[in-house]
Formats: structure tokens, sequence, C-alpha cells
């Protein structure tokens, strides 16, 4: 067994209880069919104008990521489209840091501010000071939590889809035998849903088993994870797919693979970034990610701020999003580059709803 700080492990998890082998596959494409195909999802058709002379701070886990940054840069182009003073701290990885970009956005004395994959209970000070400041805070990518003001984008059935979709394309891929080693980070709150629904989901294939499953941190991926790996690689030499919780981690995974060799593996990540798409388009090690529009989080949670402001619920922002499930063939076949732009030019429909004049 390894041993490495912060990580836990377990073996042997069969699934069970469900559909066996072809039959099991079988469901599973058919479920798939929706997510591969053009998505129809839409910008909310009613809301209000753009609510003048705004001023928002916007503070991503890390800029580092390109899961957690995107979102932030789409919603300062978003808030700037609409005419708000616009203000980007970076997180800068751990919760400390993060607590000091928001008590930092504080001193700038803004409307609100939107954090961007930061669990709200870890920076819950700086959170509560914003709130005796009478300033707005939307959670973007968090669970659900009574500190900001709003935390529903994506919404919980969305992470609970890009999970459930992956074991969904693991089960189609190996006929129903899946044997999965699993890596889940539990420094995201958020993350719990999506890797709830993607073992949940193997459980209900009765011949499809959790070989081995190990947690880690943000922390643990330049060393840790690789490592951890290979060995858990080496322990089953018989696993055929390895899922871990988001794109950022993949390569860490890659390069515990490539190190023993391992190759023609089901390599599985979730968020859509554009370095795991481009590896699945030219076969470079991932096998097929979930994406959602990264930048259309960002303009959902500015429109969702902007309800906020006009007195409105912000709850009908979270709807429009939706999961796109790309492999090789869908990013070929559909022309996917670069990031996934969620099927439709969401970024005029949200200008229209707003009343932005763009000439």
């Amino acid at each position: 067994m390894i041993i490495l700080a912060g990580c836990q492990s377990s073996q042997g998890d069969a699934a069970g209880g469900g559909t066996a082998g072809p039959a099991a596959a079988e469901a599973a494409r058919e479920r798939m069919k929706a997510a591969k195909a053009p998505i129809a999802a839409k910008v909310p058709d009613s809301g209000p104008m753009a609510q003048p002379d705004k001023s928002v701070v916007l503070v991503p886990c890390s800029v580092a990521s390109e899961g957690c940054a995107q979102p932030a840069y789409a919603a300062r182009q978003a808030a700037e489209a609409i005419g708000w003073k616009v203000k980007l701290i970076d997180g800068k990885d751990t919760a400390d840091s993060q607590n000091a970009a928001v008590r930092q956005a504080l001193t700038l004395h803004p409307d609100a501010i939107i954090t961007f994959a930061i669990n709200p209970s870890t920076i819950r000070g700086s959170l509560e000071q914003a709130r005796e400041d009478g300033v707005t805070v939307i959670a973007s990518s968090a669970v659900q939590s009574d500190l900001p003001d709003f935390s529903g984008i994506p919404s919980r059935t969305v992470w609970e889809e890009t999970g459930s979709l992956l074991a969904d394309y693991a089960i189609a891929e190996t006929d129903g035998d899946v044997k999965a080693l699993v890596l889940h980070d539990t420094g995201f709150e958020v993350l719990g849903a999506r890797f709830d629904a993607f073992t949940g989901r193997l459980e209900e294939c009765e011949t499809c088993e959790i070989l081995e499953s190990q947690s880690f941190t943000f922390a643990d991926l330049a060393t840790a994870v690789p490592r951890m790996v290979q060995q858990m690689a080496q322990r089953h030499p018989d696993f055929n797919t390895v899922y871990i919780d988001y794109d950022y981690a993949v390569p860490a995974v890659l390069q515990g693979l490539r190190a023993i060799g391992a190759e023609d593996k089901i390599v599985l990540g979730s968020e859509g970034t554009s370095t795991s798409i481009a590896s699945i388009r030219h076969q470079d090690g991932q096998t097929a990610t979930t994406a959602v529009a990264l930048d259309w989080i960002g303009w959902s949670n500015v429109d969702a701020l902007n309800r906020i402001f006009a007195g409105e619920s912000p709850e009908p922002a979270a709807d429009a999003l939706a999961v796109k499930l790309i492999d090789h063939a869908v990013a070929t076949e559909q022309g996917i580059e670069g990031l996934w732009d969620g099927d439709v030019d969401f970024k005029s429909a949200y200008l229209k709803l707003w009343g932005v004049d763009r000439t």
C-alpha cells in the first residue's frame, strides 16, 4: 500500500446489484445519445435589463487551472459588456490565499464578488465580512451554502450528470466490463456530486468493478498523483479505466501511466478544458470528458448577479447550462476545437436579453 499524506484508499469495490455485461452497455449507450448530440441548451428567454453603474470583483480558485480561471475571464467579458467595473484577483490555490483575496476585494468596496470553485466553508470569515459590508456574493462552482447570496451555477444536477455520463462511457466502451481505478479530489466539496454519480452509476452494472479508489488534493497533483496512479496500476494490472474528477488533473494521471507503459486505457476527466479536448481530438492520452461550456458558466453567473441587482431571483440563470460528452468521434465529427461553446451563440443571446447595444 502507498503511504501518502492526506490520501485515503479503498480496494476491490465490486459494483453489483444491477444490469450485467452487454445489457448494461446497451443501456449506457442509450443514455449517452443525447449528451453526444448537439445540445439544445438556451439562454433564459426573460430577465431584467442590465443594471447600470455596478462594480464586481472576480476571485477564481487559481488562475493556473483553466477550469477555474476561464469562467472568471468570461464573467469579466460579460460584465464589461454590460458596462460594469471589473477587477480579477487570483485565489492562488489555497484556502488562506483565497480568503485573503476576498478580503482584498472588499477593500475595493464593490457591489458584488463572484468566487469560482472556492468552498464557501473555507473562506467563511471573509464571506461573513462581505455580508456585514452589504456586498453581494455569488459562489460559482460551489456547494449550496447560506454563506454566499447564491451558489447554484452549475446546478447539482449538472454536476451529477458530468459523473454519471463518464461511467456510462466506460460501461459502453468495455461492453459492461469496467475495471476502474478511481481518484477523487476531496479539497473541492462540489466535486462530491460528480464522484458519487460516477461510482453510483458503476454500481448499477453488476459486471463492473472499482478495483481501487484513492483521494488526493490539488496540492498533490505535481508529484503525488503520478506516483499514486503508477502504484495503483501496478497493483491492478487488469485495469482498463482510470477516472479522475477534473481535466486539469489528467496530465498527472497520464504521467503515471506512461511511466509504466500502460497504454490503451480509458482515461476520463471532466470540465472540457481546451487541453483535454485537444488530447481527446488527437488521441494523445485522454479518452473522454464531460464538458460544461466554461465561458457560459461565467456569463450565466453575471446573469444571476444582474437579476439580484434588479431585485429578482437568480435561479433562472442556472437553468441554461447543459453537459456535453466529448470523445474522439464527437470532437472530430462536430468540429470541437479549443473550448466547447455550448453549441449556441449564448453571448449574443445574453446581450440581447440585457438590452446591450453591440453597435
